[in-house]
């Protein structure tokens, strides 16, 4: 057989730290190629980074001056791994079940993670939306200062004042200072429970 520029085949090792893949040939069952660079979006300044796994559908091209120098071009679907969700839409679902998924039609953008998410900006993290829903067991706000600015503020809880420790409560009338009120004599009342 005659030197063939593009060949089909599946991952059979991946080498993670150098970015390149093994691969078994279809055509040649049992013999497994050199390590193959796998061709990514970019690798200067903005670097992406995404490795097939064992056993994925691969297609190589081999460079005609250096036959065993080839590349993975990408992978392919077959009947046996259609996409259990297809039409105008893209996502990515990661081993463990964690799917990012766009929705072109609807607008819909899913973001469902199995473990934890971590998000961090250097300056500000700004969330803007006509309704923001935040369901949760237990929320925690962990800040030197919290302010919430609005024209209205409706807390629909069994909490006491006594539960919320705060220091210093500002509002548009003045601030409430170790959540104590005065008298008309200017006198600390109580703490209002």
């Amino acid at each position: 057989m005659g030197f063939r520029f593009l060949q089909l085949g599946k991952i059979s090792s991946v080498d993670y730290k150098k970015s390149t893949a093994r691969v078994e040939f279809d055509d040649t069952p049992g013999i497994i190629s050199k390590p193959l660079k796998v061709l990514t979006d970019h690798t200067n300044t903005e670097r992406n980074y995404s490795m097939p796994s064992i056993g994925e559908n691969a297609v190589c091209i081999f460079l005609p001056h250096a036959p065993s120098m080839g590349f993975i071009l990408g992978s392919y679907s077959s009947e046996k791994n259609l996409p259990e969700d297809s039409g105008k839409m893209k996502y990515i679902i990661f081993p463990d079940g964690t799917k990012i998924k766009y929705n072109f039609e609807t607008h819909l953008l899913e973001i469902d993670c199995v473990g934890d998410v971590y998000i961090k900006g250097a300056n500000n993290v700004n969330i803007s939306s006509k309704n923001i829903v935040i369901t949760t067991d237990k929320l925690t706000i962990n800040s030197k200062a919290t302010s919430i600015i609005g024209t209205s503020l409706n807390i629909d809880a069994t909490t006491t004042a006594k539960e919320v420790e705060v220091t210093k409560l500002t509002t548009p009338k003045g601030d409430i200072d170790l959540h104590k009120h005065k008298d008309a004599e200017n006198r600390l009342t109580t703490v209002p429970i």
